[in-house]
Formats: structure tokens, sequence, C-alpha cells
């Protein structure tokens, strides 16, 4: 663990819901009751945790005196229950003519992207109101009595993360405009990254060779994201911010060096990476929002927002900071 945990220097904080990685006795944790049993409780009673849990979150963010949009778009890629946290957060106010609940589930860490991309076709049907809402609860799957070099890396680096916002058609407030939005998956890679539903929950793997794939690739996707854009990537790269999702440290690192960037074009990534860890699909949005709330990105600064997930899937944005 020493050797292979991301220390202080890499991730300071992280947010874990769930009070058994906080126990040293046993017989009190709820997942992991049994020290003799690696994988610690199956998969139902993991969703049990989830649903309940989630839902509580899901209160906290509307709370009863606060009108439900009329699309709600439920991003997750850790917890699988049916009905979902989301569409019985629905029926308890007795919204079910006003809200359309749409799960956005099992795409990870990139999942932003393609939600957004969602709530884009709801808006070009109607003038509605899109929010999305990511409720990620990676510790939910951690194997604390796996000792395999890979797990250790996911228990050093990942943390739970949860976050809500609003896609809408006309800017009235603080965001992002959209300019562009493209995904691709790189050929022959589909062994280097997987999320699997096991008997003791969702299990993941990670391949050495990620980074190597993202450095190879990275440079021919931006190009063919400007291009769709009718930005100069040139311009982009000089001038523009970077929200990268940090997949790990190695990662935000190759692209930085890669592309020639400066550290502040980064800075957010990083910043995020070291306050919450990787919180899957939850951590992009984190770092739009300190883009956004950071008065030293001007307004009318080009953000490009990129992401990388099973398949192996390139998946990125161009935004304009408005």
């Amino acid at each position: 663990m020493t050797r292979l945990g991301l220390g202080k220097e890499r991730i300071e904080n992280r947010g874990l819901l769930m009070h058994d990685l906080f126990e040293d006795d046993w017989t009190q944790m709820e997942i992991y009751p049994v020290a003799h049993q690696s994988h610690g409780s199956g998969f139902a009673k993991r969703s049990e945790f989830y649903d309940r849990e989630v839902f509580q979150i899901l209160d906290k963010f509307y709370p009863e005196n606060r009108p439900l949009p009329e699309h709600l778009i439920h991003v997750t890629c850790t917890g699988y229950v049916a009905p979902s946290p989301a569409q019985k957060l629905v029926s308890s106010r007795r919204a079910g003519n006003a809200t359309t609940v749409t799960h956005a589930y099992h795409m990870g860490c990139y999942a932003s992207m393609p939600a957004i991309r969602i709530g884009m076709g709801y808006l070009s049907l109607s003038r509605s109101s899109v929010e999305i809402v990511h409720t990620e609860v990676c510790s939910l799957h951690m194997h604390p009595l796996r000792h395999e070099s890979e797990q250790l890396l996911v228990q050093s680096l990942f943390g739970d993360g949860f976050i809500k916002y609003t896609v809408m058609q006309e800017q009235s407030s603080p965001g992002m405009k959209v300019l562009m939005l493209h995904e691709e998956t790189v050929p022959d890679s589909v062994h280097c990254m997987s999320w699997v539903c096991g008997d003791a929950g969702l299990d993941m793997r990670l391949s050495k060779e990620i980074p190597v794939l993202i450095a190879r690739n990275i440079k021919g996707y931006l190009q063919r994201l400007c291009a769709k854009a009718k930005v100069d990537v040139e311009s982009v790269i000089k001038e523009g911010f970077f929200a990268v999702h940090p997949g790990g440290p190695k990662i935000l690192v190759h692209i930085q060096e890669l592309l020639g960037l400066e550290s502040h074009q980064m800075q957010h990534s990083a910043q995020v990476l070291r306050n919450f860890g990787n919180m899957s699909s939850a951590t992009l949005p984190h770092i739009w929002e300190r883009l956004l709330n950071d008065h030293s990105v001007p307004i009318g600064a080009r953000v490009v927002s990129l992401a990388f997930g099973p398949g192996l899937s390139i998946s990125g944005a161009i935004f304009e900071k408005g």
C-alpha cells in the first residue's frame, strides 16, 4: 500500500459514504461483516445500500418545496435497482405526470458527456427543463481484503461523488455553452478497462496500457473534435483550459506533456483529483464547477473537456464559458 497508494501529494481527501471503511471492528460493518469473506456481502445487499443512501441524497437535492424538472437524467455506474432512487423520488412527490426519469447507466467515467447529449435531445423537442444528477458510490464496490496491486490502486484512487446541474436552451446564469460533443472508441482496446457485474459487486479492471493508448490517440482525437466545432486546434491548446477526467495522476501528466499545456490550463483537474479522488462520472462536472467559479478563467474562454471509459472510449466536448 505504501508503494501503490497515491499519497498525500496526489490525493489528500476523498468522500466515502460507506461507514464500513472507517470501522476497525468487522462485526460493526454492513457490507464487510465477516473477516474471512474476502469479497464481503453479495450484490443484492450492496444494491439495497445504494438504493437507501442515494434516495436520501436525491431527497436533499430536491427538497419538498422545490419543483422537479420536466426531465431528470440519473447518471451512475455504481448502483442498479429498479425502480431506481430517482423514480422513487418522483413517485413519492406524486410528480409522475410532470417529470420523466431517464437512466444513463454503466458508462463509467465519461458518462457526463452522453448525459448532456441526451439532455440536448430533449431540448431539441421542446423548451423543457432538463436536469442531470450524478450519484456515484464507488466505495460500495471496494474490497479491502483484496490485496492484488490492481485492486490496491483502485481502492486508493476512487471516492464517492454527487452533483446536479441543468441543461438549458438559453443561458440565463453563469454556465458553459456547448460548442461540440464527440466520442470515439480506440480500436483493439476492449481489454484495457472493464466494469463487470460480479457476485460480490462491481469489479474494475485497469490495464497499464491505458495511459499509453490515450497518449497515442489523444492528438488525433483533439484535432477531429476541434474540426467538428470549427475552432482552431492550435489556439485552443495555447489559450484554452482543459477539464480532463483524472482517471489517475499519470493521465493528467501525459496529456499535459503531450499537448504542451501550462499548469494553469489543467489545474482544476488536478485540484479535483487531490480534493476528491476519482468520482467516476461525477468528476468532470465538479471540474466544470471550479472553472465556472474561477474568476481568472475569463468569459469567452474555450474549455476542452475529455474523459475516458470502457471501450476504450474517448469522449469529449468543447465549451465556451459564459
